[in-house]
């Protein structure tokens, strides 16, 4: 159950409610809570929407889910009448810890770390953070304790009772957790939390925070019961440039143009890390960037990419090319020029993404670099649907193999190191207890042979294999990848980043790595070593990852931008091929095109999002591949590329054969799929600057 609130109440001072309004407003709020008030708020000339709103409620001990853009002073508004009421509570000398600050990244740790320190400080109160890059927290828990999902799990796991003081719980940048495994096992995470806490008789207080909400409310709902939605719904104005840059083509020419003659900081965001590393070693040297060129992703190692952090953070003007790594509130400094190289997977990360710069002009511009005409018309509408105030994404999918990866850290948990199915549903969140039967759930663990022994009907204790990843912490992740391999400086024996595993046995070659060409070898003891200044360029030699799936909502709406019904198909004929626009999203797109088998255009790229590609001219619609019965035999074998598509968890292929199939059609729905394209009429497009749109989105 949710309610909803305008951030702002009354007082709307861009639409001219008096200062002397906002004033008194101002000083209500700190009598409501005089003793942070100022630690947190002194800085700010005048509170701001989403902070007026948010304090009350909080003071009050309601739960909330707090939407605010980015840099809309979320992090204040909760943690300053949260704070009051555990020093109303226990005084200064309340036992920690007391509030529980979780964000999704060990990066943002840090970040928040950062930003709380000084009005702790002013408040004498302790502050602390706990990941795998901070260790033991000592015999003294600190009063805030700032960290991340799977540091919590590893806690629920260890040491419980060490948690029993919390009384309130911040969730920062949900958008980045929620829908996905990790968000589902957050929630799982904070059920067991409830449970713990009512072994004491106490509970804790929760504040959602987020910049990007489609369904605030069924957001809510996965994480709580009874939550207050307060929402800032104001938006800078949007200006956005729409540039063609082609693939194998240097943007530095629209890099350039952008700071020439007044300098600046500029953030290019990329789809991939092969396109961050070709970019940023095209980039490197030309002014009046220089040597100012920076590349950060996930597979550079930390070291490496909090220099970047530090480094670009100081600079005048430089150039940063960045996957979603840099899509949420690190501390790079105040940004000028935010740049998307290709368009996002969808509207919330374009959203995060253009939101990185000009935090302190009241207009949101950057410029849209197109690789392919196709991503143009994908700008266009984007840019449209964002000025409606759409975010158009689709419901989440859940991935059921969370409940084994819960079940592994509940079974270290308990003090007999054994666990059973009724054991691990009481403490899942009811969405997805619904999902699960018992009988079910024990068929599960008794297939993940690897991590789990049935000893007695129904009960289950670790296997070694699980021992050793209890032992080494590896066991509270719950995010896929694949496997990868340390490469090393060669003079300096510095950590640079990984490359996919595959490149471990090969002999003398060049890569890219930090945006430059390395010559690649390796050493007596077998490991990898980079020097830099291969005589040929280098390739990014990186694990393959999918895209993220385009949502269905994004695509039908594309067709509607267009003019065209999204409930019909609309046919485009040339003698090489023939193109039915569908706008059904990546997961059913997917299922089409598999369907399809040799019918297809056999590499369908991005375009699988919006329709079908058939590899021979003046076809009709091939009725037979949308068959229900053949949908539900295609669907099982996409098992593995569904998985991949939707990152679900490792613990994914340990679930039983029936469960995965079950996952599988339930998310892809094959029934419904045939219905509506059983049902659907087919439309001939005729109109040549239509047809020339739809080729170039399906074939780019």
């Amino acid at each position: 159950m949710s309610e909803r609130k305008s951030a702002d109440g009354s007082f709307e001072d861009e639409a001219g409610s008096s200062v002397e309004a906002a004033r008194r407003e101002q000083v209500a709020l700190r009598e409501v809570i005089p003793r942070s008030f100022d630690a947190f708020f002194d800085r700010f000339p005048r509170l701001l929407p989403i902070q007026r709103g948010a304090i009350r409620p909080l003071a009050d001990g309601l739960d909330v889910l707090l939407a605010a853009p980015t840099a809309g002073g979320k992090t204040e508004a909760c943690v300053a009448p949260m704070l009051q009421r555990l020093l109303d509570a226990g005084g200064r000398g309340f036992e920690g810890p007391g509030l529980l600050y979780i964000v999704p990244t060990r990066a943002l740790v840090n970040d928040v770390y950062r930003r709380l320190t000084v009005p702790c400080q002013r408040l004498g109160v302790t502050l602390g953070r706990k990941t795998a890059d901070h260790g033991s927290l000592g015999k003294v828990i600190p009063q805030i304790l700032v960290t991340t999902p799977e540091s919590l799990d590893s806690r629920l796991c260890r040491a419980p009772r060490r948690l029993l003081p919390i009384r309130a719980v911040i969730v920062d940048e949900l958008h980045a957790l929620d829908g996905k495994p990790r968000g589902d096992q957050l929630a799982a995470l904070l059920t067991r939390l409830r449970k713990v806490l009512a072994t004491r008789q106490s509970g804790f207080q929760m504040a959602l925070l987020s910049a990007t909400v489609d369904r605030p409310e069924s957001m809510a709902h996965r994480y709580g019961e009874k939550v207050l939605i307060i929402e800032d719904a104001s938006r800078r104005r949007m200006a956005a440039r729409i540039a063609s840059s082609r693939f194998g083509v240097s943007p530095a020419r629209r890099l350039v143009h952008l700071v020439e003659g007044k300098g600046g900081k500029v953030l290019v965001f990329c789809n991939s890390r092969a396109d961050v590393e070709w970019a940023t070693n095209q980039m490197r040297g030309i002014l009046p960037f220089g040597e100012k060129v920076f590349a950060h992703h996930g597979s550079l190692a930390k070291e490496v990419r909090e220099r970047v952090e530090r480094d670009f953070s100081h600079a005048r003007t430089a150039l940063c090319f960045a996957t979603s790594t840099l899509e949420l509130g690190i501390d790079i400094g105040d940004v000028d020029y935010a740049v998307l190289y290709g368009m996002p997977p969808d509207l919330p990360s374009l959203l995060q993404r253009v939101g990185r710069a000009g935090r302190r002009s009241e207009r949101l511009s950057f410029l849209a670099l197109a690789r392919d005409p196709g991503e143009v018309t994908r700008f266009r509408h984007a840019l449209h649907a964002i000025r409606g105030g759409h975010l158009l994404t689709d419901p989440p999918v859940y991935d059921p193999s969370t409940a084994l990866q819960q079940a592994a850290s509940l079974l270290f948990q308990n003090p007999s190191h054994e666990i059973s199915a009724m054991h691990i549903l009481d403490r899942l969140p009811q969405w997805q207890q619904r999902w699960w039967e018992e009988e079910r759930l024990t068929a599960s663990l008794a297939s993940a042979r690897t991590w789990f022994e049935e000893f007695a009907p129904g009960r289950f204790r670790p296997t070694e294999a699980l021992e050793r990843s209890y032992e080494i912490g590896t066991l509270h992740g719950n995010i896929s990848s694949e496997p990868e391999v340390e490469v090393l400086e060669e003079l300096t024996g510095r950590r640079l980043g990984t490359v996919a595993q595959s490149q471990q046995g090969m002999g003398d070659d060049n890569l890219m790595l930090g945006g430059s060409s390395r010559s690649l070898g390796r050493r007596a003891d077998g490991r990898l070593v980079a020097s830099v200044g291969g005589e040929e360029a280098g390739e990014a030699r990186f694990s393959s990852r999918p895209a993220p799936p385009v949502p269905k909502a994004l695509a039908s709406d594309l067709l509607r931008w267009l003019d065209l019904d999204p409930e019909r198909i609309h046919r485009v004929e040339t003698e090489s091929r023939t193109v039915f626009l569908h706008g059904q999203g990546t997961l059913i797109g997917a299922l089409l095109h598999a369907s399809a088998d040799s019918l297809a255009s056999r590499k369908p790229g991005r375009g699988v999002a919006f329709g079908l590609v058939l590899k021979k001219g003046f076809q009709d619609w091939p009725a037979q591949i949308v068959q229900t019965e053949r949908l539900r035999i295609v669907a099982r074998s996409m098992r593995q590329k569904l998985k991949r598509l939707l990152g679900f968890g490792p613990f994914f292929s340990s679930l039983s054969d029936d469960e995965q199939e079950r996952t599988v059609l339930e998310a892809l729905d094959p029934a419904a799929v045939a219905h509506r394209f059983q049902q659907a009429e087919i439309e001939e497009v005729y109109e040549d600057d239509l047809r020339q749109k739809i080729r170039e989105l399906l074939e780019p």
